[in-house]
């Protein structure tokens, strides 16, 4: 990726970029911004009644439990569908204007942050209240957040290059993505899974930033700490591996659009 100097000088590109994309989601909305904030709590009640109430999840606060993994969820599958057709939404910016191209996929993943972070800090309250040991855990808390933006931005970055040499690879995002939810414990906890299969959740790439999240929210417990480790070397592959890629194919970006 191109030095941070570059996304300091083309800022204010950057911020008109975020902005534009949520007033595009939100046009003619009366609630707006608020959608994403009821839009998981929705999920996460319809969810929690199925898993309540028809298969008795023997999980304590179950609705808290849901929605401590659908919010960080629901932010990484959205930014990364959209920001897979970011480059080519954004040609006629990229011809008319010399920004570096990594600016397109990083609004989009900005754009859900925001999303993201105002929904959880509008449901934060109610996890301090049902769990007053959560106020401990806030600086954890956020740079959990922090590296669940550079996770996020590492496997955005790799997308949006590749969508742009193939566009098969957005057909089949939804269904991979839908795949990659049922094989992350974000419905029940690993103590759950049979012994035999529950090595596909302990390799997946997103088990240990929920179990940040989900620890320092919903347990509040010390047991964060362990993950935190894992998750930086996560996020630092991710995002190198992200970089590398869109720098090797960004050259072309423009002829293939």
């Amino acid at each position: 990726m191109k030095s941070l100097s570059l996304f300091i000088t083309h800022r204010d590109i950057l911020w008109n970029l975020v902005g534009k994309n949520l007033k595009a989601r939100y046009a003619g909305s009366v609630l707006g911004i608020l959608w994403a904030f009821i839009n998981p709590l929705l999920l996460a009640a319809i969810i929690g009644f199925v898993f309540t109430n028809i298969f008795r999840m023997p999980v304590e606060n179950f609705y808290l439990f849901i929605i401590a993994g659908m919010l960080p969820w629901s932010c990484l599958a959205g930014a990364l569908q959209e920001s897979a057709l970011s480059i080519p939404a954004h040609v006629s910016l990229l011809k008319q204007f010399s920004i570096p191209r990594e600016v397109v996929p990083l609004s989009v993943v900005v754009t859900h942050f925001v999303l993201f972070l105002t929904a959880l800090l509008a449901v934060l309250p109610i996890f301090i209240l049902s769990y007053p040991k959560t106020v401990m855990f806030l600086p954890l808390l956020a740079a959990a957040v922090l590296l669940w933006f550079l996770f996020t931005l590492g496997l955005a970055l790799l997308l949006s290059s590749w969508c742009v040499q193939n566009r098969d690879v957005h057909q089949i995002l939804g269904t991979f993505l839908t795949f990659w939810l049922w094989l992350t414990p974000v419905f029940y906890s690993v103590d759950m899974i049979p012994e035999f299969y529950r090595w596909m959740v302990l390799v997946n790439p997103v088990y240990p930033f929920l179990q940040i999240f989900r620890e320092s929210l919903w347990h509040a417990s010390g047991g964060i700490v362990r993950f935190l480790a894992v998750g930086i070397l996560l996020c630092g592959f991710s995002l190198a591996a992200g970089s590398y890629v869109f720098a090797r194919k960004e050259g072309d970006f423009l002829k293939r659009i």
